[in-house]
């Protein structure tokens, strides 16, 4: 079976929504920037044409709307199709896969996947949000808000208090001050309007984030400061055939291994990590401690928290450049973001074989996962 390898992800930097960067934006406009610096930082790649441009989107409506992955194509200049997929939050994860099957199924050798949101400017849920009174009879948690679900998370591991959050929210801010101090993202972003993360803040005020009231329950532990932020952004890579990564002088990257998708209750949305990674592990008979790296999509502290001790893992090599609690988590860009940090994390180690999970949570109660490992091609 042919191998799928992901290769040169590039990425604008996370914008504050209504009050950053991006605010003004388009979110179509956006991807193409990013698509047309693509074809600056990878010209060889470009110049090869990928067979399809794959789009993750978490609410494709408005200027996300109207297949925004073949109006980005004509924008960036691309004589290719285009296409959106949409699973919420793994939504540009689920283009990484998507793209890896393909070449998986001996249906194509070079795609394009892209992820874009712009928070500022697309209502969450969507402009005509509306409940189905029948499917909510059915299950009445079936479109509870996120933020509350993570409170639900909270009451069952009530070990991760309120400072145990906050904790880890420090962590996110300091390890993101640092990767990006030291130049660890400097080969993934692209400098738009912005030369890095908007929202990474050291050094951390604890006294700050102490004072601020629950943000989703009264008397609740989860505050804006433990909960990643309404963000803009748009993220891209390459999934490419072996040999054809090969020949167009891409000497390593990372090897789609596994996908899988799990489900939990919707009031327990973010534990969605933990049967999409146990799959992964089951599968390919690995434990936690097998995986040198993980990249765990910080929609809120507590459910990075929750996942990682179900799962056993050290928390040493969860989200060692920090995470979307610093960064940012622009909804349908997140998946691949995860993706391109894991690649450089990797990297980084130069170590031929290590093994790599990305996984989100996503809203509804679902979580996805994806194993990779770094090799030489």
């Amino acid at each position: 079976m042919p191998k799928a390898i992901f290769t040169s992800g590039l990425r604008t930097p996370f914008g504050r929504s209504f009050k950053g960067a991006y605010r003004d934006v388009r979110a179509d406009d956006l991807l193409v920037e990013v698509l047309k610096a693509q074809a600056g930082r990878h010209p060889e790649l470009w110049s090869a044409c990928p067979e399809d441009l794959i789009v993750g989107c978490a609410y494709p409506e408005h200027e996300q709307g109207y297949n925004v992955g073949r109006l980005a194509s004509l924008g960036a200049g691309l004589d290719v199709p285009g296409m959106v997929v949409n699973r919420l939050c793994a939504s540009s994860l689920e283009a990484v896969a998507v793209a890896a099957a393909r070449i998986k199924a001996s249906w194509g050798t070079k795609f394009l996947t892209a992820g874009i949101e712009s928070m500022s400017r697309i209502p969450r849920r969507g402009a005509n949000f509306s409940e189905s009174e029948c499917i909510k009879s059915i299950n009445p948690h079936a479109y509870i808000p996120n933020g509350q679900t993570a409170e639900q998370v909270a009451v069952k591991y009530p070990q991760f208090d309120r400072v145990s959050q906050e904790d880890f929210a420090e962590r996110s801010h300091t390890l993101a001050h640092q990767a990006h101090q030291s130049g660890a993202y400097s080969e993934q972003l692209h400098p738009y309007l912005i030369a890095c993360d908007e929202f990474v803040r050291y050094p951390v005020n604890r006294e700050k984030i102490a004072s601020l009231p629950p943000a989703f329950s009264e008397g609740g532990t989860v505050t804006a400061a433990t909960s990643s932020p309404l963000t803009d952004g748009a993220t891209s890579g390459w999934v490419l055939e072996e040999a054809c990564a090969k020949s167009l002088g891409i000497s390593a990257g990372l090897e789609v291994v596994d996908v899988q998708y799990g489900h939990v209750p919707p009031e327990l949305m973010g534990l969605g990590p933990v049967p999409a990674t146990q799959k992964i592990f089951e599968r390919n008979r690995i434990t936690a401690k097998e995986v040198s790296a993980f990249e765990i999509n910080e929609a809120f502290a507590i459910q990075v928290l929750a996942s990682a001790a179900d799962l056993e893992i050290p928390m040493e090599r969860v989200n060692s450049w920090g995470g979307a609690l610093a960064l940012g988590h622009p909804l349908g860009a997140s998946g691949l973001r995860l993706v391109m940090t894991l690649h450089d994390r990797l990297k980084q180690r130069g170590e031929v074989g290590a093994l790599g999970v990305a996984t989100l949570c996503v809203g509804g109660g679902q979580g996805m996962s994806i194993l990779f490992r770094w090799v030489r091609v």
